[in-house]
């Protein structure tokens, strides 16, 4: 026996063990940060609520407030409810509510089941919504019907990290992807809630199903313990993987450069927005300071002037801090607009009400939402 082969041999299973150890507990402390009791102070640069760029760009004032949904986590607008016309849909942590396109109060419901990050989504085409709890580590995923009533929950022992849904296989029938914690990787649900195939990944953070070519036909887009970028075929088949220039996590899908154009995954990290295409390329990148690299963005095209192109607004949370940060940059990536909010929010939309030529950029908070409008009248409460 070679005795030095063998040393050899140990010696470089150790080093690439150790690397294994050190770059997992990274990304295991990344991801597990916010269920940790006495975890980091708060940044002092993010204490204080604050407009701290363009305070006279915007107008605020308060849209809706209703404590008992909980925290806001998707707003829509489009035929909601049995009721005729369009509705804007609030969905929170605990409940829903339903209002008419002058924020009138329509209907309120409550969730009957445990949720986290709850969407707004249809699955038979009929007008009246569902919801989509996507859960959370700890939080199992469900699906729930216009009433708030759990139809079905799906998890796994290794816990979900998130769930989206789409019909993925073009039949008229809602399928949805789970992606789990740990060595739990990505499973494709039907729509009764039952496992179809299920493929072995490390710690998929976010899953969403997306057209990433243009052909019509959803493939499914996760993030991983790794960083990278993964689109599966419908079989759950890799497609290609890509590593973005940043750590690529907690991800959401945006619009851009208008609300008319192709989906892209918008990404906060290293104090900057980042849009990639789904090849992994950059696609535009706009300066976010004091936005770090433990925020999880989303964003949105928002026609704030109507003689002038559309803005990009980015609302960044910090779920363990309790902060978030809005950011509304111009077409050419100038930064218009920068305001810390005292709270978690999770959700932004921009939406065209009642035929204006302009947009309402909607922010939801904790209980409550936001709304800003192009002018100088701040109302802060």
């Amino acid at each position: 026996m070679n005795w030095k082969k063998v040393a050899l041999g140990c010696s470089i299973s150790s080093a690439v063990l150790v690397v294994i150890i050190a770059v997992g507990g990274y990304f295991a402390f990344r991801h597990f940060r916010k269920f940790i009791p006495g975890r980091m102070e708060i940044p002092k640069n993010l204490i204080d609520a604050s407009v701290l760029t363009g305070s006279d760009l915007l107008s605020k004032k308060t849209f809706f407030e209703d404590s008992r949904l909980g925290k806001i986590t998707d707003i829509e607008l489009g035929e909601l409810d049995p009721s005729p016309g369009q509705e804007i849909g609030i969905a929170g942590s605990r409940g829903a509510a339903f209002l008419d396109e002058e924020a009138r109060l329509k209907s309120t419901i409550m969730f009957s089941g445990e949720t986290d990050d709850v969407n707004i989504i249809e699955i038979n085409a009929d007008g009246v919504c569902e919801f989509l709890n996507r859960g959370s580590w700890g939080v199992s995923a469900s699906l729930m019907d216009h009433k708030g009533n759990v139809i079905w929950t799906y998890s796994d022992e290794t816990g979900v990290d998130d769930m989206d849904s789409g019909d993925m296989d073009g039949d008229g029938t809602m399928e949805f992807v789970v992606g789990f914690n740990g060595g739990g990787g990505v499973h494709l649900v039907d729509i009764n809630g039952k496992k179809k195939w299920s493929e072995s990944d490390g710690n998929v953070w976010h899953v969403e199903f997306v057209d990433t070519n243009g052909d019509g036909i959803l493939e499914i887009v996760h993030s991983n313990a790794g960083g990278q970028m993964t689109i599966r075929d419908q079989n759950g088949k890799v497609v290609r993987r890509t590593h973005p220039g940043p750590y690529f996590s907690h991800f959401s899908l945006c619009k851009w450069p208008t609300q008319k154009d192709h989906e892209y995954a918008l990404l906060a990290e290293n104090d900057t927005i980042w849009i990639f295409d789904f090849d992994g390329k950059t696609v535009a990148q706009f300066t976010a300071p004091k936005c770090g690299t433990l925020g999880h963005a989303r964003g949105t095209p928002v026609k704030l002037m109507a003689d002038q192109p559309e803005y990009f607004a980015t609302l960044v949370e910090f779920r363990h801090w309790n902060r978030a940060i809005l950011y509304v940059h111009d077409r050419d990536g100038k930064l218009m607009y920068q305001e810390i909010l005292p709270e978690t929010c999770a959700s932004i939309a921009a939406l065209s009400l009642s035929d204006s030529k302009t947009d309402t950029l909607l922010v939801g908070g904790d209980g409550k939402v936001w709304q800003y409008k192009a002018g100088n009248n701040s109302d802060k409460h």
